[in-house]
């Protein structure tokens, strides 16, 4: 199991951050590093307080459609964390790497560090993050595609790119342009859909 995860994140991250880079590489490599211009920095919080409230509100959506999701699915082995099912304290390793990663990095570098930043400073912070948040949102409603119902992928569709919206207000409007806030949203919630899965608490 450790291995796979392994194996799969190295390619997940390849996938995702291919297209960054070369962007990166033929139009800003001489103005900016890489990990700058993505948005791998600390955060500087500008208001500290509202930031706590957005970064709770965007975790508690997420967790409130991810646990609809785990306890409404028929079949609960099509969801991605359903593989660490029964694994116990052996499978916190992988899935740490695959919460924090696989998903969280991958997609956070993506759309609100490469989607977000890129469509925002084009046509302006709006039309930025209103783009990166449905982009995010259709992602996760075409995973669902054919496995559940249409009401359920509309719900999950509204909810996640809800959250997609919160997380760019968060990073650009609050965290100085950092992913940071967002990756550890969206890590938190991996990891906690994922553990019920490792102990048991719902069945595969």
């Amino acid at each position: 199991m450790l291995l796979q995860t392994l194996i799969d994140t190295i390619f997940q991250l390849v996938l995702f951050s291919i297209i960054p880079f070369l962007w990166w590489f033929f139009s800003a490599r001489k103005k900016e590093k890489i990990l700058s211009w993505i948005g791998l920095k600390i955060p500087k919080f500008s208001n500290k307080s509202k930031a706590l409230i957005i970064s709770l509100l965007s975790l508690a959506i997420l967790l409130a459609s991810g646990m609809y999701l785990v306890f409404t699915f028929e079949d609960k082995s099509l969801l991605a964390n359903a593989k660490f099912a029964g694994l116990g304290f052996s499978g916190i390793i992988p899935i740490l790497i695959y919460a924090i990663i696989q998903t969280g990095l991958c997609e956070e570098i993506l759309f609100r560090g490469f989607l977000n930043k890129r469509i925002s400073h084009k046509f302006g912070f709006v039309s930025g993050n209103i783009a990166q948040s449905i982009l995010f949102g259709l992602l996760h409603g075409v995973l669902l595609f054919g496995s559940v119902d249409t009401l359920t992928i509309i719900f999950i569709l509204i909810f996640t790119s809800a959250v997609g919206w919160l997380m760019g207000y968060l990073n650009e409007k609050l965290g100085n342009g950092s992913i940071i806030p967002s990756w550890t949203i969206h890590s938190l919630m991996n990891i906690i859909s994922s553990f019920i899965f490792l102990f048991g608490i719902v069945a595969v």
